[in-house]
């Protein structure tokens, strides 16, 4: 019996429980990156609307590159 025909054991299946655990805390990471933008576009305008555009971009610029991965390059040049 070919072994493509057989159940996936815990061999397979941890692999795939571990991915499905990465996505939710990447979908968590998400959310909370969601709610501090919030909260930070929130605060920026109380201190004024001119300074909100481009602090605001400029670290939801670097948060998106950060999930992204390609933050790690530089960060380990700098190392």
């Amino acid at each position: 019996m070919p072994s493509s025909a057989l159940p996936p054991g815990p061999e397979v299946s941890f692999p795939l429980l571990q991915e499905e655990q990465h996505q939710r805390e990447l979908s968590l990471l998400r959310k909370r990156l969601e709610e501090l933008e919030t909260t930070q576009r929130k605060q920026l305008q109380d201190l004024g609307p001119s300074r909100e555009r481009a602090t605001v971009g400029a670290y939801r610029d670097l948060a998106k590159k950060k999930i992204a991965g390609e933050g790690d390059a530089q960060s380990e040049d700098s190392k």
